[in-house]
């Protein structure tokens, strides 16, 4: 039975889902499953994964759970079905599945006015010069002025560059150094097993303080 929503109700993903489109429930599933990329899910109320059909010529299904394909667009084509990009038409060029466009790839400029993209040429760095990631020759002054503005987060992080990556070299804040964020927020709750004389004992704590519970009897 339809819904004002365009969904349907079916038991078997339990009482308060509703199959949308992109999606489908096999049976015995507790949740809907998106229809995978390279695919889009048209039905609404699917039940299995049939239901998913291969995106057409060129379009593109960059993600799951699409409704329906993406068309290339004027720059690119895609001559096969069940595709989650496209193909640029262009020499040189790398297809953007956000958009659709078709910037430059990287080592390709682009020529003029126009949307062709040549192949970059650098020149050879000399007197001591090293080239930046972006293809400029510059010597140490040069590197420092464009580190301490541009990249580091201030000038007394600048600790020099690498002239074979093409990269300046910035002194981490002492809490990055140490781990990453992931690692820095973890610590802010945690769950222990202290295994007391008798009883196993789960303690949860975090930034509040802590609480126990000892009505376990896991240990012996």
């Amino acid at each position: 039975m339809k819904t004002l929503g365009g969904t349907l109700p079916l038991p078997f993903c339990g009482k308060t889902l509703f199959i949308q489109t992109g999606y489908y429930c096999p049976v015995g599933s507790p949740t809907p499953v998106p229809c995978p990329k390279g695919t889009f899910g048209p039905t609404v109320g699917a039940s299995s994964m049939d239901s998913c059909l291969s995106c057409p010529t060129n379009h593109y299904c960059p993600r799951p759970a699409l409704t329906s394909g993406i068309p290339c667009g004027a720059w690119a084509q895609q001559p096969l079905p069940g595709q989650d990009r496209c193909v640029c038409l262009g020499e040189g060029q790398t297809f953007q599945a956000s958009d659709g466009h078709c910037p430059c790839a990287l080592g390709y400029r682009l020529m003029g006015q126009g949307d062709t993209c040549l192949h970059s040429v650098y020149d050879i760095c000399r007197d001591g010069r090293a080239r930046t990631q972006h293809g400029t020759c510059l010597d140490r002054q040069q590197w420092a002025q464009h580190c301490t503005q541009q990249v580091c987060l201030s000038p007394g992080d600048y600790q020099g560059f690498d002239g074979a990556l093409g990269l300046c070299l910035c002194r981490e804040p002492p809490e990055r150094a140490v781990c990453g964020g992931w690692c820095r927020s973890w610590p802010k709750l945690a769950l222990h097993l202290v295994c007391a004389a008798v009883d196993l004992q789960l303690v949860y704590s975090n930034s509040e303080g802590q609480v126990s519970y000892d009505d376990l009897s896991m240990c012996r």
